[in-house]
This record gives structure tokens, sequence and C-alpha cells, in this order.
């Protein structure tokens, strides 16, 4: 993993890596240490809620589509209020940040304030990494999900699910006077 008390509070570019070095995502930074502890603090906060959607999926994803058949809104909304807003916060953030525990290594390359969009740029476009969505957003979503870790594959699919049956739940339901 990597160690932030190695990294330089300066401006630059970083690019995370994976076991097998492949570079997952590029970012810049007016302060590399402090960005890439935001991307560690940010992990530590999905880090539990994936691990419990992960072990409870197949319960959850049968709760879920239990509710969601049975026309049973009471229930499905129990179960909505229970797992929604922690899906839907592993959902809105930022996909590199809910799969940090996969980066192994982090090279940082220091550069100044002003070049920092220019070479970011540069380096998303010839490397392609799959967790850099900015300036890389006709990578296919196949490449992108084969990095994906299962706990958060697990978490995405029922915030979809969850989703899903809700809007369908909606529309069945009979509209109240």
């Amino acid at each position: 993993m990597i160690h932030l008390q190695e990294i330089a509070p300066e401006p630059g570019i970083y690019l995370l890596h994976d076991k097998e070095e492949h570079i997952l995502y590029v970012g810049r930074a007016n302060n590399l240490r402090v960005r890439l502890r935001q991307h560690e603090a940010n992990y530590d906060i999905v880090k539990p809620w994936m691990c419990f959607f992960d072990e409870q999926f197949e319960n959850l994803n049968l709760r879920i589509k239990e509710a969601s058949d049975q026309e049973d809104g009471a229930r499905f909304d129990k179960i909505s209020r229970i797992i929604g807003w922690p899906l839907a916060m592993i959902d809105s953030m930022p996909a590199i940040d809910c799969v940090y525990g996969s980066v192994d290594a982090a090279h940082t390359i220091q550069c100044p304030v002003e070049e920092l969009d220019r070479k970011g740029s540069d380096y998303i476009a010839s490397l392609r990494p799959p967790f850099s969505y900015q300036r890389n957003n006709d990578l296919p979503d196949s490449e992108r999900r084969k990095h994906w870790p299962q706990d958060y594959v697990r978490s995405k699919a029922l915030c979809k699910l969850l989703s899903h049956c809700s809007r369908e739940l909606t529309l069945r339901m009979p509209e109240e006077p």
C-alpha cells in the first residue's frame, strides 16, 4: 500500500497502480500528499459498507425483489431507508475512491501548478486508465469493470436493483386520491 509520508506535499501528477502494475488512475493535485490522503479517507468510509453488501448480497437481493414483486410498499420502504443511503453514497463517490483498496502503489511526477491540467490530460490520453473518467469517457465500461473488486461490483448491483425496483414499484402502485 501507499506510504503517504513518502509523498511530497507538492503539486504534481499521480498514477495509481494495482499489484499487476496496471495503471488504474491518473490524477493531478496541488498537494499530492493531501489528495492521496483524501482518496484513502473516502475509501475508509465506503469500505465497511461494501464489505457488508458483499456478505449480505444474496439476502438483500432476495428481500428487495420479494418486496417489489409483492408490491409491499411498506416493506420496500423500510429496506430502502436502511440500505439506501449507504448505497447512494457508494454510487455517488468517484470509482477510484471505492476501489482504492486495490491500489498497490503510487507514482508521482512533480510539476508546476500551471502545467497540471495539460500534463494530466496527456497522461490520461496516452495511458487510458480505467478509473480516470475525465477526458477518458470513450473507454468502454467493460474495460473499467474488469478492474472492479467483487465487493464494489455487488454494491453497484444492489444500488441498481434498489433503484430499478423503486421505479417499478412506483409505477405499479395505484395513485392515492
